[in-house]
């Protein structure tokens, strides 16, 4: 089917649906953004990097504890998004612990 919006309602209704599945439920899902905020960044900005980089390992390691019994490749998806943040967290500690060195 086309990605084209149908002009006849009952169609329109079956396009808006197919468009609603396809939304990123790993990288972007829309539940988790309220305003111009979405919720990971308000939890970083709120633990700070050392309390985030336990947060995200905590989540990865949830993921994957049960991708075979739920979602199965969603859940390792979000596994990898969140081992993903979780080396940024660690490569951030490291750089500003590397700053403070030469301050």
């Amino acid at each position: 089917m086309s990605d084209k919006e149908p002009d006849r309602y009952y169609d329109w209704m079956l396009w808006k649906m197919r468009q609603e599945d396809k939304k990123d439920m790993v990288d972007n899902p829309p539940h988790y953004t309220r305003g111009n905020i979405e919720c990971i960044d308000y939890i970083k900005d709120s633990m700070g990097p050392v309390g985030f980089s336990y947060f995200c390992e905590g989540n990865a390691k949830k993921y994957l504890h049960r991708f075979r019994d739920k979602n199965q490749i969603e859940d390792l998806r979000k596994a990898s998004v969140y081992l993903q943040w979780l080396i940024d967290a660690l490569q951030e500690e490291e750089t500003s612990e590397t700053q403070l060195k030469l301050i």
